[in-house]
């Protein structure tokens, strides 16, 4: 079981891996992202669930995922509620697409409005302490320099600055 924390980035803020590194190092965080030259230039993504970074040097794998939100994908799936009762979870068919905006606004959020075309990043943690930290960071600099939004259902937290300034802080004071 894990945790998965979120960030939402309009389309035109959606940030390349250079300018991710650009921002870590302005945020002086021990974090980058390993980008050839062929990359550097290209919009930050994911590969198969996952995103390699360098975290103090280290290389960590982040269980991470790149959705671009439109009509037919989601940022993510819930299970299908009928008549008060919860599907179970076997099939697909028992999820059903969640709306960002909707889903925002259940947090009580204030936050920007999100149309199709805009990413979600989402990070699902387990149990590497080195991890937790990489990914806080990571997602503290994508809010802080590309005007994300981060949010966290579980413990239904969400913001701006101030959001990328806790993960920012819990990263420091986790051992």
């Amino acid at each position: 079981m894990g945790a998965s924390y979120h960030v939402a980035i309009h389309q035109a803020d959606w940030p390349t891996s250079a300018a991710v590194n650009e921002c870590l190092a302005g945020l002086d965080y021990p974090l980058r992202l390993p980008a050839t030259l062929n990359t550097a230039k290209m919009p930050l993504g994911d590969k198969d669930g996952s995103l390699i970074v360098e975290f103090e040097e280290k290389p960590i794998q982040l269980e991470a995922s790149v959705t671009r939100w439109s009509a037919t994908e989601s940022f993510a799936y819930a299970l299908k509620v009928e008549d008060g009762q919860t599907a179970n979870p076997i099939g697909k068919n028992n999820f059903v697409p969640l709306d960002l905006n909707t889903e925002l606004r259940k947090l009580g959020a204030d936050a920007p409005s999100f149309a199709y075309g805009d990413y979600v990043m989402t990070l699902t943690f387990r149990s590497s302490i080195d991890e937790w930290k990489a990914g806080f960071l990571l997602m503290s600099g994508l809010i802080r320099c590309s005007r994300g939004f981060g949010f966290e259902f579980d413990e239904k937290s969400c913001g701006g600055i101030s959001f990328a300034d806790k993960l920012a802080r819990e990263a420091a004071e986790m051992e």
